[in-house]
């Protein structure tokens, strides 16, 4: 029997599914006693003179996996064939022609191409795949060739997003030479390849609203700091993170501040002591904003103040929380009298 017991042109008449086939092509390998036809007493590997292990091994990768929600654009994609041979046997030569038994062994390298490759991006929302399916004739090992899909990403799209890749394609698993002529036995395969793609709107903007220190030489006390969010991105899991100089030693230098909505702002703590030999002035200090996605660094304006200016500082910020209590209790006072006004304006007399 020196033709194959299959040819491509009769796959679909076997009916046989790949994993059945497969198993056959593996038993005329491992077992070549028991897949063979016993002829005179010669045993014969279903006519081959050779066998080669391997087949195509399919992957892709993304070149441009980052978009923006509400937009479209071209995904492009790089599809490679990394099939490699991973063993040559040897079968039990029938009779033939050493040109035949030459051409055979070079016919069944072939198995390392995939043929009639069909590719189609499948996706859900939030992303819509606005073009069909990309054929490619023929991807020989180690080559690879480019695919473009034109894509659309919903608004409000965030995070990474998980899409598929099905490739459908045509492999030799064996093929037989007498006389001359190759006849080749194809099999189709169907991969699913999964790609990832990052949708990010605008990250997050930090700024710096307000800050309050004035500690003196030698002093430790609290510092807040008033951040706000500029971005058009809800920064998430916040973290501030004081990175101080002397003459400012952090005593606490980490301040967790959750979730700031765009325009949003989160007020920042930290104790924070003085050196005693520090002058009195404006010096700088970073502040480290850490959140889900990247982070970023601010200058604060940081003041050392005399123990005056502090005294003084404080004796104003006193004088001030008193007249504020003062001018409460004199509206509610007058809104008080105002109210009894009203009442005994509308009070009649008694006859």
């Amino acid at each position: 029997m020196h033709n194959k017991l299959i040819r491509r042109g009769a796959i679909g008449r076997i009916g046989m599914q790949n994993h059945q086939i497969q198993s056959i092509l593996l038993i005329l390998l491992l077992a070549p006693g028991a897949a063979s036809l016993a002829e005179g007493g010669g045993v014969q590997f279903a006519g081959d003179h050779y066998k080669v292990q391997g087949g195509p091994k399919i992957d892709v990768s993304v070149i441009n996996p980052v978009f923006s929600p509400g937009t479209g654009g071209t995904l492009r994609l790089i599809l490679a064939n990394d099939g490699v041979v991973e063993g040559l046997v040897p079968g039990a030569v029938p009779p033939g022609s050493e040109e035949d038994a030459a051409q055979e062994m070079l016919e069944e390298f072939r198995c390392l191409e995939a043929a009639n490759l069909r590719a189609d991006l499948l996706a859900a929302a939030p992303v819509r795949v606005l073009s069909g399916p990309v054929q490619i004739d023929r991807l020989g090992p180690g080559e690879t060739s480019p695919l473009e899909f034109e894509i659309e990403i919903e608004e409000g799209a965030e995070g990474p997003i998980l899409l598929s890749l099905q490739v459908e394609y045509e492999h030799q698993t064996d093929v037989s030479v007498s006389g001359g002529g190759a006849s080749p036995l194809y099999l189709p395969t169907i991969l699913q390849l999964d790609l990832i793609l990052s949708v990010e709107g605008e990250p997050p903007a930090f700024k710096l609203i307000s800050t309050r220190s004035g500690l003196s030489p030698g002093e430790e006390g609290e510092i807040s700091l008033v951040l706000g969010n500029a971005g058009k991105a809800t920064a998430r899991n916040c973290t501030a993170r004081l990175v101080a100089a002397p003459p400012f030693i952090p005593v606490s230098n980490i301040s967790r501040l959750g979730d700031i909505p765009p325009g949003g702002t989160a007020v920042a703590r930290f104790e924070v002591a003085v050196e005693g030999s520090a002058r009195a002035g404006e010096y700088r200090v970073g502040c480290e904003m850490i959140h889900d996605g990247g982070g970023s660094t601010l200058s604060i304006p940081l003041s050392v103040v005399s123990p005056e200016e502090s005294r003084l500082h404080s004796g104003r910020l006193i004088g001030a929380l008193l007249l504020a209590a003062a001018l409460a209790a004199l509206w509610h006072l007058r809104s008080r009298m105002k109210g009894l006004s009203r009442s005994r304006r509308t009070l009649r007399p008694r006859r």
